[in-house]
Protein backbone atom coordinates (compact mmCIF):
# COMPACT_ATOMS: atom_id res chain seq x y z
CA UNK A 1 0.00 0.00 0.00
CA UNK A 2 1.30 3.44 -0.89
CA UNK A 3 1.35 6.27 1.62
CA UNK A 4 -0.42 9.58 1.18
CA UNK A 5 1.42 12.86 1.67
CA UNK A 6 -0.37 13.34 5.00
CA UNK A 7 0.75 9.89 6.15
CA UNK A 8 4.33 10.63 5.13
CA UNK A 9 4.17 13.76 7.23
CA UNK A 10 2.60 11.97 10.21
CA UNK A 11 5.11 9.10 10.20
CA UNK A 12 8.13 11.18 9.14
CA UNK A 13 10.19 10.39 12.26
CA UNK A 14 9.82 6.62 11.95
CA UNK A 15 10.08 6.26 8.17
CA UNK A 16 13.85 6.74 8.34
CA UNK A 17 14.34 4.04 11.01
CA UNK A 18 16.40 1.13 9.67
CA UNK A 19 14.22 -1.85 8.61
CA UNK A 20 11.01 0.16 9.14
CA UNK A 21 8.27 -0.70 6.62
CA UNK A 22 5.27 1.60 6.93
CA UNK A 23 3.50 0.04 3.96
CA UNK A 24 3.46 -3.34 5.72
CA UNK A 25 2.04 -1.76 8.85
CA UNK A 26 -0.66 -0.04 6.81
CA UNK A 27 -1.77 -3.36 5.32
CA UNK A 28 -1.71 -5.28 8.64
CA UNK A 29 -4.58 -6.29 10.91
CA UNK A 30 -3.95 -6.72 14.65
CA UNK A 31 -6.27 -8.39 17.16
CA UNK A 32 -5.97 -7.16 20.76
CA UNK A 33 -7.87 -9.32 23.24
CA UNK A 34 -8.39 -7.45 26.49
CA UNK A 35 -8.31 -3.64 26.51
CA UNK A 36 -7.16 -3.18 30.09
CA UNK A 37 -3.72 -2.12 31.31
CA UNK A 38 -1.73 -4.10 28.71
CA UNK A 39 -4.18 -3.63 25.86
CA UNK A 40 -4.61 0.11 26.45
CA UNK A 41 -0.88 0.70 26.16
CA UNK A 42 -0.33 -1.51 23.12
CA UNK A 43 -3.43 -0.15 21.34
CA UNK A 44 -2.20 3.43 21.76
CA UNK A 45 1.12 2.68 20.13
CA UNK A 46 -0.30 0.51 17.34
CA UNK A 47 -2.59 3.41 16.50
CA UNK A 48 0.16 6.00 16.69
CA UNK A 49 2.44 3.81 14.55
CA UNK A 50 -0.16 3.52 11.80
CA UNK A 51 -1.24 -0.13 11.80
CA UNK A 52 -3.96 -0.40 9.16
CA UNK A 53 -6.64 -2.22 11.16
CA UNK A 54 -7.17 -2.88 14.86
CA UNK A 55 -9.77 -5.28 16.21
CA UNK A 56 -10.41 -4.63 19.92
CA UNK A 57 -12.09 -7.38 21.95
CA UNK A 58 -13.30 -6.93 25.54
CA UNK A 59 -16.72 -7.39 27.16
CA UNK A 60 -16.08 -5.30 30.28
CA UNK A 61 -17.19 -1.84 31.33
CA UNK A 62 -14.83 0.69 32.86
CA UNK A 63 -14.52 0.59 36.65
CA UNK A 64 -12.88 3.14 38.93
CA UNK A 65 -10.27 0.57 39.98
CA UNK A 66 -9.11 0.37 36.33
CA UNK A 67 -7.95 3.97 36.23
CA UNK A 68 -4.56 3.47 37.91
CA UNK A 69 -3.25 1.63 34.84
CA UNK A 70 -5.71 1.63 31.92
CA UNK A 71 -4.67 4.79 30.14
CA UNK A 72 -7.43 4.91 27.52
CA UNK A 73 -10.06 5.70 30.15
CA UNK A 74 -10.93 8.66 32.37
CA UNK A 75 -13.27 9.37 35.28
CA UNK A 76 -16.03 10.13 32.79
CA UNK A 77 -15.57 6.64 31.28
CA UNK A 78 -16.74 4.80 34.40
CA UNK A 79 -19.67 2.52 33.60
CA UNK A 80 -19.15 2.76 29.85
CA UNK A 81 -18.20 -0.10 27.50
CA UNK A 82 -14.43 -0.35 27.28
CA UNK A 83 -14.04 -1.08 23.58
CA UNK A 84 -16.32 1.80 22.63
CA UNK A 85 -14.42 4.25 24.85
CA UNK A 86 -11.12 2.91 23.52
CA UNK A 87 -12.25 3.21 19.89
CA UNK A 88 -13.35 6.80 20.42
CA UNK A 89 -10.00 7.87 21.85
CA UNK A 90 -7.88 5.91 19.40
CA UNK A 91 -9.82 7.28 16.42
CA UNK A 92 -9.14 10.79 17.73
CA UNK A 93 -5.42 9.98 17.85
CA UNK A 94 -5.19 8.60 14.30
CA UNK A 95 -8.19 8.65 11.95
CA UNK A 96 -6.19 6.71 9.34
CA UNK A 97 -6.47 3.50 11.42
CA UNK A 98 -9.59 1.37 10.95
CA UNK A 99 -10.78 0.31 14.42
CA UNK A 100 -13.32 -2.43 15.06
CA UNK A 101 -14.79 -2.69 18.57
CA UNK A 102 -16.09 -6.11 19.66
CA UNK A 103 -17.82 -5.99 23.05
CA UNK A 104 -17.46 -9.71 23.76
CA UNK A 105 -15.15 -12.00 25.66
CA UNK A 106 -13.26 -14.53 23.56
CA UNK A 107 -14.64 -18.05 23.78
CA UNK A 108 -14.68 -21.28 21.83
CA UNK A 109 -17.80 -20.12 19.95
CA UNK A 110 -16.34 -16.87 18.57
CA UNK A 111 -12.56 -17.48 18.56
CA UNK A 112 -12.42 -18.42 14.88
CA UNK A 113 -14.37 -15.34 13.82
CA UNK A 114 -12.34 -13.00 16.03
CA UNK A 115 -8.99 -14.22 14.72
CA UNK A 116 -10.11 -14.48 11.07
CA UNK A 117 -8.00 -12.32 8.78
CA UNK A 118 -5.68 -11.12 11.55
CA UNK A 119 -1.92 -11.09 11.13
CA UNK A 120 -1.05 -11.23 14.81
CA UNK A 121 -2.78 -11.71 18.20
CA UNK A 122 -1.86 -9.49 21.15
CA UNK A 123 -2.68 -10.66 24.67
CA UNK A 124 -4.16 -8.07 27.02
CA UNK A 125 -5.83 -10.60 29.28
CA UNK A 126 -5.70 -11.31 33.01
CA UNK A 127 -7.12 -14.85 32.87
CA UNK A 128 -4.98 -17.95 32.31
CA UNK A 129 -7.98 -19.83 30.92
CA UNK A 130 -8.54 -17.21 28.22
CA UNK A 131 -4.83 -17.15 27.42
CA UNK A 132 -4.88 -20.88 26.74
CA UNK A 133 -7.76 -20.27 24.33
CA UNK A 134 -5.67 -17.64 22.52
CA UNK A 135 -2.79 -20.09 22.46
CA UNK A 136 -5.03 -22.77 20.95
CA UNK A 137 -6.10 -20.37 18.20
CA UNK A 138 -2.49 -19.42 17.55
CA UNK A 139 -1.55 -23.07 17.08
CA UNK A 140 -4.59 -23.93 14.99
CA UNK A 141 -4.45 -20.90 12.70
CA UNK A 142 -0.63 -20.53 12.81
CA UNK A 143 -1.07 -16.87 13.78
CA UNK A 144 1.73 -15.43 15.94
CA UNK A 145 0.68 -14.64 19.50
CA UNK A 146 2.33 -11.91 21.59
CA UNK A 147 1.99 -12.94 25.21
CA UNK A 148 2.14 -10.39 28.02
CA UNK A 149 1.47 -10.69 31.74
CA UNK A 150 2.07 -8.70 34.91
CA UNK A 151 1.98 -9.53 38.60
CA UNK A 152 3.46 -7.58 41.47
CA UNK A 153 6.65 -5.89 40.31
CA UNK A 154 7.28 -8.39 37.48
CA UNK A 155 6.20 -8.49 33.86
CA UNK A 156 6.61 -11.08 31.10
CA UNK A 157 6.60 -10.92 27.30
CA UNK A 158 7.06 -13.55 24.61
CA UNK A 159 6.20 -14.12 20.97
CA UNK A 160 4.81 -17.58 20.25
CA UNK A 161 4.61 -18.68 16.63
CA UNK A 162 3.92 -22.42 16.38
CA UNK A 163 5.07 -24.55 14.66
CA UNK A 164 8.24 -22.43 14.40
CA UNK A 165 8.49 -21.88 18.15
CA UNK A 166 7.15 -23.28 21.39
CA UNK A 167 3.66 -22.27 22.47
CA UNK A 168 2.38 -20.92 25.78
CA UNK A 169 1.41 -24.39 26.98
CA UNK A 170 5.03 -25.55 26.56
CA UNK A 171 6.06 -23.32 29.47
CA UNK A 172 2.88 -22.84 31.51
CA UNK A 173 1.03 -25.81 33.06
CA UNK A 174 -2.66 -25.95 32.23
CA UNK A 175 -3.42 -26.46 35.92
CA UNK A 176 -2.14 -22.94 36.66
CA UNK A 177 -4.76 -20.78 38.33
CA UNK A 178 -5.53 -17.07 38.01
CA UNK A 179 -5.34 -15.39 41.45
CA UNK A 180 -8.56 -13.81 42.75
CA UNK A 181 -6.77 -10.47 42.99
CA UNK A 182 -3.65 -9.70 40.95
CA UNK A 183 -1.47 -6.99 42.55
CA UNK A 184 -0.43 -4.53 39.84
CA UNK A 185 1.43 -1.21 40.13
CA UNK A 186 -0.08 1.13 37.55
CA UNK A 187 3.12 1.78 35.58
CA UNK A 188 4.00 -1.88 34.93
CA UNK A 189 1.30 -2.77 32.34
CA UNK A 190 2.38 0.32 30.40
CA UNK A 191 5.96 -0.96 30.12
CA UNK A 192 4.90 -4.50 29.19
CA UNK A 193 2.17 -3.37 26.78
CA UNK A 194 4.62 -1.15 24.92
CA UNK A 195 7.13 -4.02 24.65
CA UNK A 196 4.33 -6.20 23.28
CA UNK A 197 3.51 -3.54 20.69
CA UNK A 198 7.19 -3.26 19.75
CA UNK A 199 7.50 -7.01 19.22
CA UNK A 200 4.31 -7.14 17.16
CA UNK A 201 5.38 -4.20 14.98
CA UNK A 202 8.78 -5.80 14.39
CA UNK A 203 7.18 -9.11 13.41
CA UNK A 204 4.72 -7.45 11.02
CA UNK A 205 7.53 -5.54 9.29
CA UNK A 206 9.81 -8.58 9.08
CA UNK A 207 12.49 -7.27 11.46
CA UNK A 208 14.73 -10.26 12.07
CA UNK A 209 15.40 -10.13 15.81
CA UNK A 210 12.29 -10.64 17.99
CA UNK A 211 11.35 -12.46 21.18
CA UNK A 212 10.19 -15.49 19.18
CA UNK A 213 11.44 -18.53 21.09
CA UNK A 214 12.32 -16.45 24.15
CA UNK A 215 10.66 -15.15 27.32
CA UNK A 216 11.53 -11.67 28.59
CA UNK A 217 11.23 -11.23 32.36
CA UNK A 218 11.20 -7.66 33.67
CA UNK A 219 11.68 -6.97 37.37
CA UNK A 220 10.67 -3.35 37.83
CA UNK A 221 11.62 -3.30 41.51
CA UNK A 222 15.26 -4.18 40.85
CA UNK A 223 15.29 -2.80 37.28
CA UNK A 224 16.48 -5.99 35.59
CA UNK A 225 15.63 -7.53 32.24
CA UNK A 226 16.33 -11.23 31.68
CA UNK A 227 15.72 -13.22 28.50
CA UNK A 228 15.22 -16.98 28.80
CA UNK A 229 15.31 -19.27 25.77
CA UNK A 230 12.19 -21.45 25.40
CA UNK A 231 12.27 -24.95 23.96
CA UNK A 232 9.30 -26.78 22.49
CA UNK A 233 7.79 -29.47 24.70
CA UNK A 234 7.69 -32.63 22.55
CA UNK A 235 4.68 -33.87 24.50
CA UNK A 236 2.76 -30.58 24.52
CA UNK A 237 -0.96 -31.24 24.14
CA UNK A 238 -1.34 -28.08 22.03
CA UNK A 239 1.54 -27.84 19.58
CA UNK A 240 3.32 -31.21 19.53
CA UNK A 241 2.97 -33.05 16.21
Amino acid sequence: MSLSDLEKERYFKQLSVRDWNQERLKSAKVLIVGIGGLGSASALYFTAAGVGKLRLCDEDKVERSNLNRQVLYFEESIGKIKVEEAKKRLAALNPNVEIEAVSESIGSQNADELTKGCDIIVDGLDSIESRFLLNEQSVKMQIPYVYGAVQGWQGYVSLFHPPHTACLACILPKEAQTPDTIPIPGVLPGVIGIIQATEALKFIMGVEKTLAGSLLIYDSQHLTFDIVEIEKNPSCTYCAP
